[in-house]
C-alpha cells in the first residue's frame, strides 16, 4: 500500500492523539514525554504543520512500543507478525525465536531452500482430539506442491498414528493454507477450553458443523451469532492436500 506524504502525517497525528488518550495524557503531559513544548504539540495536532521532529517520533516509539510505521498507518505481513510477538509472554517469544534461528540456519544451508517447507511433527501418536503439548520441527521437500499452491501454501502437518485411516495414513504430510475455512474444507481446530486440536470436515450453516473423517469423533455444532463460541475455536489451517509418505524428501545434509 503507498500512502501519500498527506496520508501518513495524518495516520500519524491521529495515532499519536489515541495513543494519548488511552493512556489519559493532557496534550502537554503527552508533549512532554515526546520531548516538544505544548504549543508545537498543539500545531502537530492541529495540522499546522506537517513536520515532525525525528527524536520526538523516536521518543514516541519508545514510549508507545509502536513502530513509526505501523504509527503511520502501513499494514504488512511484517507488522502483523510483530504485533503478535508484542502479546507473547518471554518465554513464548523465546520459543518462537528458536524457531525464527533454525529457519535462519536452513536458509544459509541450503542453496534450495525455497523448495523446502517446515512441517510441525506433534510428539506422540496424532489423534482426533489430542493435546498439542509438543511437537518437532522438520523441513521436507515439496517443489511441485510450491509450484502449484506458490504462497497459499504455508506449512505441513504430519500424521503420526493410525487413528485417522481410512482418509489419513501414518506418514502422511498435510499441508496447510492459513486461510478461513470454506464449505467442505478439511480443517484443524484447536478449541481453547481443553486444548485439543480436532481434523474436522467444515459445514457451513447455522449451526456450523465440524464432522469427522471418519465413522470415529463427535460433531461439534457452533452457533455462528454467538461470537463467544465462534471464538472458542482457534482455525489452525485449511488442509489444502496431503503428501503420501514415500514423496517426502528431507534435506540432503
Amino acid at each position: 500500500m503507498f500512502m501519500s506524504r498527506q496520508e501518513v502525517t495524518d495516520n500519524y497525528i491521529l495515532s499519536m492523539e489515541k495513543e494519548r488518550i488511552r493512556r489519559g495524557y493532557t496534550q502537554p503531559q503527552m508533549a512532554k514525554r515526546m520531548g516538544i513544548s505544548t504549543s508545537g504539540y498543539k500545531k502537530i495536532v492541529a495540522g499546522e504543520t506537517c513536520k515532525i521532529d525525528l527524536y520526538s517520533a523516536y521518543q514516541l516509539y519508545k514510549f508507545t512500543g509502536k513502530f513509526i510505521f505501523e504509527l503511520c498507518g502501513e499494514e504488512n505481513s511484517d507488522l502483523k507478525l510483530f504485533q503478535s510477538l508484542r502479546n507473547l509472554t518471554p518465554s513464548q517469544k523465546a520459543f518462537v525465536g528458536g524457531i525464527i534461528q533454525f529457519e535462519e540456519d536452513f536458509l544459509q544451508q541450503e542453496t534450495d531452500a525455497e523448495e523446502y517447507i517446515s512441517v510441525v511433527v506433534p510428539t506422540g501418536n496424532l489423534e482426533d482430539g489430542m493435546i498439542w503439548d509438543s511437537a518437532n520441527i522438520i523441513k521436507i521437500r515439496a517443489s511441485s506442491y510450491l509450484n502449484r499452491f506458490g504462497k497459499s501454501l504455508h506449512c505441513g502437518v504430519q500424521i503420526t498414528s493410525h487413528h485417522l485411516q481410512p482418509v489419513y495414513h501414518k506418514g502422511d504430510i498435510l499441508l496447510i493454507c492459513k486461510r478461513p475455512p470454506h464449505e467442505g474444507d478439511t480443517a484443524i481446530f484447536i478449541n481453547k477450553e481443553n486444548g485439543c486440536a480436532y481434523l474436522r470436515k467444515f459445514r457451513q450453516g447455522n449451526p456450523v458443523r465440524l464432522e469427522p473423517l471418519n465413522e470415529y469423533g463427535v460433531t461439534f455444532e457452533l452457533d455462528c451469532n454467538n461470537a463467544e463460541e465462534m471464538d472458542n475455536w482457534i482455525k489452525f489451517g485449511c488442509v489444502l492436500t496431503k503428501m503420501r509418505k514415500h514423496e517426502v524428501m528431507a534435506p540432503a545434509n
